[in-house]
């Protein structure tokens, strides 16, 4: 009977639709759906409110569809639904028919990455949505976007983000791409993402032009890798990125502070460069980073300590964990 009743409102509530009463039609959806909620009869609820998000964005209907779209994913945290391959495919259905001038949509996008991550079993999000939600970014261009849900997609995630960094270095023809390859291979690096990392550079460095390329260069007898010899580059930016690949395999930790002495000045002219390469010392070669004396800790305890004791005091302070930016 549940089930007639509600065939019966969608199939009076479409003909508003088709007949033009946009406005009515949106208010009798939210006015229906919000009886079904209050009456803890969710998955009535949820299928109204999908069926009309659909038809009024077909119908061009950019803020009531949107309106509807929004307050499906509020029911789903209030129902707690799982997230499955059901619960996402509405997602999609709705991402699909909203345009990218909609100025709802990516509160829309955000609010059901925060449900798939409070209800399902991904802190960043569900990775097939994140994946997703890249690919709609990278289609329009919007590549810092595309790039941050990417990151935190699924493994040909890796794939698309090489492709969307060297697309993105192509806007800037006079910037060195190798700082485009650098964010991404150091963000998955900073996530212990390595294959990740090698798949993002792999895709990039395939399609450089040749007026990057420098020489060849014979590998240590004790690498890894399959390959003898590795290719080098005129970008320091790439040369750097390529040879914290092949260390992070190792784990040897004097290679890395090799690698960081050498390349310090490129280090610095980024801050979160350093940071990220400071995260992957920790992670990948049980390097820690310096602790950072706190001044002002120092001095407020010289002051109370009394006269200073023969042997000097260590520094004061805690070291800092260096911390990677959350997506907007």
């Amino acid at each position: 009977m549940a089930a007639r009743g509600t065939a019966k409102v969608l199939q009076k509530l479409e003909k508003s639709v088709s007949d033009g009463n946009y406005y009515e039609a949106h208010q009798m959806y939210r006015t229906v759906a919000n009886r079904h909620v209050k009456a803890h009869n969710y998955a009535s609820a949820i299928e109204l409110l999908h069926s009309g998000a659909m038809l009024l964005l077909k119908h061009k209907q950019a803020g009531s569809g949107a309106d509807l779209s929004l307050y499906l994913v509020e029911v789903y945290n209030l129902d707690k639904v799982p997230v499955t391959e059901e619960s996402r495919d509405r997602i999609f259905d709705l991402a699909e028919l909203m345009e990218s001038t909609n100025s709802q949509r990516r509160t829309f996008l955000q609010s059901a990455i925060s449900w798939s991550a409070n209800h399902g079993e991904y802190k960043n999000g569900d990775p097939l949505l994140q994946h997703y939600v890249g690919l709609l970014f990278w289609k329009e261009k919007d590549y810092g976007q595309a790039e941050a849900h990417l990151l935190v997609g699924t493994q040909e995630s890796a794939e698309a983000l090489g492709f969307v960094l060297f697309e993105w270095s192509e806007q800037e023809p006079s910037h060195d791409k190798g700082a485009y390859l650098l964010r991404g291979v150091l963000q998955e690096l900073a996530q212990m993402n390595l294959r990740d990392a090698n798949t993002v550079y792999k895709t990039f460095v395939e399609r450089l032009p040749a007026s990057y390329l420098a020489s060849e260069q014979k590998l240590p007898s004790g690498s890894k890798k399959t390959k003898s010899t590795i290719q080098t580059f005129k970008s320091s930016l790439l040369n750097l990125t390529q040879i914290l690949l092949l260390a992070c395999e190792t784990g040897d930790p004097m290679t890395y502070k090799q690698i960081t002495a050498r390349y310090k000045g490129v280090m610095s002219m980024d801050e979160n460069f350093g940071a990220l390469i400071t995260t992957i010392g920790e992670l990948f070669f049980g390097v820690q980073a310096p602790r950072q004396a706190n001044m002002l800790a120092d001095l407020m305890s010289s002051l109370f300590a009394g006269p200073p004791s023969a042997s000097p005091r260590p520094s004061i302070g805690s070291g800092s964990q260096p911390v990677i930016e959350e997506m907007d």
